[in-house]
C-alpha cells in the first residue's frame, strides 16, 4: 500500500522541482534575463522597471569593481559645543579650529551583480590654528554595503548601509572668549560608532562629445550611534586605458556630525566650569574634492 507524501517531503519536492525549472537553459529571444518561469508570472514587466532580476549565467560584475584614493578640500560651516550647563559655544572661536581642513580616503568597492561591498579609511582632523589647543577626529575605516534595487543599462538606484569602526571625538581645550579673565576647560567628547542608512544613484548617459562621464548621487542619515548625515554629487570622468579605466571624480558633499557623552573634564586654572555635565558636539562642513580611481 503506497504511503502518503508528508508535508515537508511535499515542501522538499516543490523547491526541488523549482531550481530545476531555474537553471534550465535561457530562451533566445530578446535577451531576456528571466528564466522560464517568465511565462507563469510578470516578470518581464517588472524587469522593464528594475532590469533584470537573473543574472546572466552567474554573478559577475556589472558596473565595474573599484579602488582609488581621494583628496577633499573642507570648509568649516559650524562647530558647537553645546554643555548642559555651560550653555552653546562656537569651537571655532573657543578652541580656534581651522576652518579649512583636508581630508584624505583610501577607498575600495567590489561590484558583483546588484551588490556592492566597499571599504574606506579616511584621516580626517579639523584641529585647532594654536599648538596643543585640540582638534575634532573622525578617522578610521568605515565599511558598507550597497543592493542596486534598480539597475538598467543607464541607470542605477538602491539602497546603502554604512558602519564606521572608529568613534568621533573632540579633545582639548576649550575657553569662553566672551568672558574676563578666560574661562578655560580641558575636555574629552567622544561619541558612539555612527550607522547610517542611504540611498544612491547613478546616471550613465551616452558619451558626451566622445568622453565617457557618468554622475553619481548619494544620501545618508543616521540610524545609531552618532549621528552621522552626508548628501553629495559626483562628476565621474573615465577614460579607458587598454583594459581599465582609469577615473577622475570631481565631488561636491555635505557633512553633518553629532556626537555626545558623558566626558570625564580637567579643568584649567581659571575660573572652572559646571562639574558632571553633558557635552555635545556638533560639527558641519562643505566639501569640496577630487577622487582618482581604476575600474577592473
Amino acid at each position: 500500500m503506497a504511503r502518503h507524501a508528508t508535508p515537508r517531503a511535499t515542501t522538499i519536492l516543490l523547491i526541488v522541482t523549482g531550481l530545476f525549472f531555474l537553471s534550465l537553459p535561457h530562451p533566445r529571444e530578446a535577451q531576456s534575463y528571466s528564466s522560464p518561469l517568465g511565462s507563469l508570472f510578470p516578470i518581464r514587466t517588472l524587469e522593464t522597471y528594475i532590469g533584470p532580476i537573473f543574472p546572466t549565467g552567474c554573478l559577475t560584475s556589472t558596473f565595474r569593481s573599484e579602488v582609488g584614493t581621494g583628496f577633499f578640500a573642507a570648509d568649516l560651516k559650524g562647530a558647537k559645543l553645546i554643555g548642559s550647563s555651560s550653555g552653546e559655544l562656537d569651537l571655532r572661536n573657543s578652541a580656534s579650529l581651522d576652518t579649512g581642513p583636508l581630508k584624505f580616503d583610501v577607498k575600495a568597492d567590489l561590484r558583483l551583480w546588484r551588490i556592492g561591498l566597499r571599504g574606506c579609511y579616511s584621516n580626517f582632523e579639523t584641529r585647532s590654528r594654536h599648538r596643543n589647543f585640540g582638534k575634532v577626529d573622525f578617522s578610521g575605516l568605515n565599511v558598507g554595503g550597497d543592493f542596486d534595487v534598480v539597475q538598467l543599462q543607464w541607470l542605477s538606484l538602491g539602497a546603502s548601509l554604512d558602519g564606521f569602526l572608529f568613534h568621533p571625538e573632540f579633545r582639548g581645550v576649550v575657553r569662553e572668549v566672551d568672558s574676563s579673565p578666560f574661562n578655560t576647560v580641558t575636555l574629552e567628547v567622544k561619541g558612539s560608532r555612527p550607522w547610517a542608512l542611504g540611498t544612491y544613484l547613478r546616471y550613465v548617459p551616452p558619451e558626451i562629445l566622445g568622453f565617457p562621464l557618468h554622475i553619481e548621487a548619494f544620501y545618508k542619515f543616521p540610524v545609531k550611534g552618532a549621528r552621522y548625515t552626508s548628501y553629495g554629487l559626483s562628476f565621474v570622468f573615465r577614460p579607458q586605458i587598454y583594459r581599465f579605466d582609469l577615473a577622475a571624480k570631481i565631488r561636491v558633499q555635505k557633512t553633518h556630525l553629532k556626537f555626545s557623552t558623558d566626558p570625564q573634564t580637567q579643568y584649567s586654572p581659571g575660573i572652572a566650569a559646571p562639574p558632571f555635565q553633558n557635552w555635545e558636539v556638533d560639527m558641519e562642513w562643505n566639501m569640496l574634492g577630487l577622487d582618482l580611481a581604476i575600474y577592473f
